[in-house]
């Protein structure tokens, strides 16, 4: 699960590192996404044991008794921050979205600690830093560990459907879990055809033109869109699809027919993941729409008169 920067300088601006050099940077893209991920759990491991290294020698935070000063307590403690910071920041070479958190505001404050160590050993200073870091960590740590979760929940919890409908939305949390974020959309896009396309077919709806007949599960996406977008619950009267689902389903065919190409700039995470959870809801909510009903759709033949 790694989400890589796309430059040196990206990262430099944003993490401003006294600890990860370039080297380190680089071999994050040319590793292969297994050894990224790899990397990154190694890295929160060893944040972890550096925090608790940290913990032995009394440095639990500033909402606990600090440790009396003492050099050779400090000596011992310095060991232990480096490893931390050094940790902490090859952490966030590997996990832009948690870079860019709330979580790792107080980290990226408080880690420029090793710069100014010689300043800060000689009195008391040093250990309000130390503790300091030691909160910044243990709120980087909880910043990750909420993300796991909300990646676990991703899309999955918006869709109470079929298991064979529900594939594509469990690849694409996976996808997403994993920094794959465009490609996550596209497939969650995916899901959402199908949907629409298990509808056409269960519900037998065609599409007729001069040369043949055949079932709108069938046709392009584009006739598929227009097709459904004029079928109507017989009873009510009512469109099966809004105004507002046949835009989000062209939205979808654009996806689609722009295969997730990589290197789109300037689109966030955020926005993909919404995006994502918006066609997740939809579908749930058109397939829900149809399957708790035995009401009948009509027409089911529509003479293809659309461009």
């Amino acid at each position: 699960m790694a989400w890589l920067w796309n430059s040196w300088e990206e990262f430099v601006s944003e993490c401003n590192p006294v600890g990860v050099q370039h080297g380190t940077f680089r071999h994050s893209h040319s590793n292969t996404q297994l050894e990224s991920a790899h990397q990154l759990l190694a890295s929160f491991d060893k944040l972890m044991d550096g925090t608790h290294e940290l913990n032995a020698l009394g440095f639990k935070g500033k909402h606990y008794s600090s440790p009396k000063y003492d050099e050779a307590l400090i000596d011992k403690a310095h060991h232990h921050v480096i490893h931390a910071v050094y940790a902490g920041e090859e952490l966030l070479v590997y996990h832009k979205r948690l870079g860019q958190s709330d979580a790792a505001y107080g980290f990226l404050h408080s880690h420029d600690i090793l710069d100014h160590w010689d300043r800060y050993a000689g009195g008391r200073r040093i250990v309000h830093e130390i503790q300091q870091l030691v909160d910044d960590i243990d709120e980087l740590i909880a910043g990750y560990r909420r993300m796991e979760r909300e990646d676990e929940r991703l899309l999955l919890s918006e869709v109470d459907i079929p298991e064979a409908l529900e594939y594509d939305f469990r690849l694409s949390r996976n996808l997403f879990s994993v920094g794959f974020d465009e490609v996550a959309l596209f497939i969650a896009a995916r899901g959402l055809e199908k949907v629409l396309r298990k509808i056409a077919n269960e519900r037998k709806i065609f599409v007729e033109t001069k040369m043949k007949k055949e079932l709108a599960s069938k046709t392009d996406l584009h006739d598929l869109i227009e097709a459904m977008s004029r079928v109507r619950w017989k009873v009510k009267g009512t469109p099966l699809i809004t105004k507002e689902m046949k835009t989000l389903l062209q939205y979808v065919r654009t996806v689609r027919n722009n295969g997730a190409h990589s290197g789109r700039q300037g689109t966030e995470t955020e926005n993909l993941r919404q995006t994502a959870s918006i066609i997740a809801r939809s579908a749930n909510r058109l397939w829900n729409s149809v399957a708790t009903s035995r009401a009948k759709l009509e027409p089911t033949c529509l003479t293809k008169n659309w461009p």
